[in-house]
């Protein structure tokens, strides 16, 4: 049974009638917002990359869960596919009518569950490829042993699953070494299943999470170039097994790769960007190198698509892994920030004798996932303080308003220094008081807004009314 039974939706219809209109000043705290404009920019940016490079496109919508980020991820061009990625069977659920939506229209649509598949998901993605027809859902493979529910879905639905073996990047989380001989066994198996039209074996899949931690635009690339080197060379490992064993009708290999910080990075190869690239010959190399590759694969036969999740709403860990230039990765492109009140101010407690003070955002608010670029939960924004403006620094570098330390329903905000700084933190520039409202820009986003139910949306592109709420999205609930 599809999870909206037991996990319903936040009731839209009631919080627009009764927040649309109104301030975030007078919304309860802590809040979820949304700056609808930074959404926008983002989701147009990516498409416009895959579009101009020729890339297959597959928008992950874990991250937020919504419908509305979901249209404005996959974009209206209707010759365009649909492909998403979802990390709960909810997510699919949530999304069906749309998706009907767009089959309706005459659009190519696939959901790819991004878990190896189990049992367990059977009935639920067979009751979504049944809704949506031939070619609308994908799943992931890296154990033979999931060939037999492979087999089971397809039974269920009367569809043939299409079916990606998951490819380890060196995360250790999901998938198998393209180039292990246990590789090979999972692609015997999934050959075996295609020929019995049990699946269509479709590509492979990777997920760089490792790119989290990297800090140049050169090291984003490269780790692109790794995550479709290694598909690739499972891919052609693929096609001499198939040779081998005897045709099997195989389509062409699609080539899945992308954590958002490599995803991003293929931004690089368009000729706008600044002028950073002519200047620095270790990213020239791999922007150059990136670019041969992706010709290589598909003149091999394969299909290059990309694939990524937090990048339209970003957050503070996408900042500092510093995958693209300024100019399409900043401060101002952070398009979700959870609004808390200040509860209490401590003068002089912090470290140095810099003040402290208590809002009510903790650990169950703005996540546990630290950042790579400084000690904290999450930083205060310029929103609603008097002559604060965005950082013009690094992420490393930003002096201000920090989450120090935090319990379940309350964070410290302590006064820190870049890491890049000196040890020593100098006075604050400005200080909170206490009822009064404040924006903090999370960690990781994903996991920040997996805690709310709905996010209130304002928009940044209308003039003096930056701060009115302009909708509510409700989100996917369960799992």
């Amino acid at each position: 049974m599809s999870s909206l039974t037991y996990y319903p939706a936040s009731p839209r219809e009631a919080l627009v009638a009764e927040y649309v209109g109104k301030s975030i000043h007078n919304v309860p705290t802590p809040a979820a917002i949304i700056n609808v404009a930074a959404v926008r920019r983002n989701c147009g940016r990516m498409l416009e990359a895959c579009k101009s490079l020729n890339l297959g496109w597959r928008a992950h919508i874990k991250t937020h869960k919504t419908v509305e980020i979901t249209r404005l991820q996959v974009g209206d061009d209707a010759s365009f596919p649909v492909n998403l990625v979802i990390s709960t069977l909810a997510e699919g659920e949530f999304l069906l009518q749309a998706l009907k939506e767009y089959k309706s229209q005459g659009r190519q649509v696939n959901v790819l569950y991004g878990l190896p598949i189990t049992a367990n998901a059977v009935d639920r993605l067979s009751a979504l490829a049944s809704a949506l027809g031939d070619g609308s859902v994908s799943i992931l493979l890296d154990d033979p042993a999931q060939l037999a529910v492979a087999a089971k879905l397809r039974q269920a639905s009367g569809i043939a699953p299409r079916a990606s073996i998951k490819i380890d990047m060196g995360g250790k989380r999901a998938g198998v070494v393209a180039d292990s001989d246990r590789f090979l066994e999972i692609a015997d198996a999934a050959l075996a299943a295609h020929r019995k039209g049990d699946i269509i074996l479709s590509g492979l899949y990777s997920h760089a999470g490792q790119s989290y931690g990297g800090d140049s635009r050169a090291a984003a690339i490269k780790m692109m170039s790794a995550e479709i080197s290694a598909m690739k060379l499972g891919a052609d490992r693929i096609k001499k097994r198939e040779a081998e064993k005897g045709a099997s009708n195989l389509p062409a290999l699609i080539l899945s790769g992308g954590a958002s910080p490599t995803a991003l990075s293929v931004q690089n190869l368009l000729s706008h960007d600044d002028a950073q690239a002519s200047s620095a010959p270790e990213l020239q190399t791999e922007v150059q190198s990136l670019a041969a590759l992706f010709d290589t694969v598909k003149s091999s036969g394969h299909v290059v698509e990309i694939h990524a999740g937090v990048y339209p709403t970003l957050d503070l860990q996408q900042l500092a892994a510093h995958s693209m230039s300024a100019s399409r990765l900043s401060w101002g492109d952070l398009a979700l920030s959870i609004l808390a009140e200040v509860h209490s101010t401590y003068p002089g407690r912090g470290e140095g004798g810099t003040p402290e003070a208590l809002i009510g955002a903790g650990g169950l608010a703005l996540g546990r996932e630290f950042c790579k670029a400084y000690d904290g939960m999450a930083m205060l924004t310029p929103w609603g303080r008097a002559g604060a403006s965005l950082p013009a620094c690094d992420v490393e570098d930003y002096e201000g308003w920090t989450v120090g330390r935090f319990s379940q329903e309350h964070g410290i905000l302590t006064w820190a220094r870049g890491k890049r700084k000196a040890a020593s933190a100098g006075p604050p520039s400005d200080m909170v008081e206490v009822g009064q409202k404040v924006k903090l820009w999370p960690n990781h986003a994903c996991i920040t807004s997996s805690h709310f139910g709905w996010y209130f949306v304002v928009d940044e592109d209308q003039p003096g009314k930056e701060d009115e709420i302009v909708d509510i999205w409700t989100k996917a609930r369960g799992w």
